[in-house]
């Protein structure tokens, strides 16, 4: 029973968000996208990606490559959990609008390519890198890894 203590505390710190409801961070993300947001509060998601959970290499290792869209799209992306693994997170409608419930690493990667064009925003307002990197500010990464990617763009253009 001490075992399973560290883990029943490790699973409810993930289940305890699940209560919010997901218009509650669809709003979160439109209001941090401000003025520039096609959507207002209240907009239910297009879509939904389910991101997954990759532990030691188990699990779910590739999500998203979702279909192109001639309008805006505002798509809800579930949060992903990885331990000690690589998980790759594909956006690849140029007018989709992604929402980030949130992204857990801990000594693992987890890597986002989206188009150059695809707008990405977080429910929460910054992340916590603890000996690690975390180039969205809006994940958490313990020794590891939060990379994005851009793809797409056409020559001298970053992406935004």
């Amino acid at each position: 029973m001490k075992r399973s203590l560290p883990y029943a505390f490790l699973f409810a710190s993930f289940a305890f968000p699940a209560v919010a409801s997901e218009q509650q961070f669809l709003d979160q993300c439109i209001a941090a996208w401000g003025a520039k947001s096609p959507f207002r509060k209240g907009t239910p998601a297009a879509s939904v990606l389910s991101t997954g959970v990759k532990v030691f290499g188990i699990g779910q290792g590739s999500t998203g490559n979702d279909p192109e869209t001639a309008q805006p799209a505002l798509v809800l992306v579930r949060p992903a959990v990885n331990v000690a693994g690589l998980s790759t997170i594909r956006l690849a409608n140029p007018n989709g609008w992604y929402c980030f419930r949130s992204n857990v690493t801990v000594a693992g990667k987890i890597a986002i390519e989206a188009h150059c064009n695809a707008k990405i925003a977080s429910a929460r307002e910054t992340g916590t890198a603890v000996g690690a990197a975390d180039e969205s500010d809006k994940a958490v990464a313990v020794f590891g890894a939060i990379r994005v990617t851009r793809f797409g763009c056409p020559p001298g253009k970053a992406g935004k």
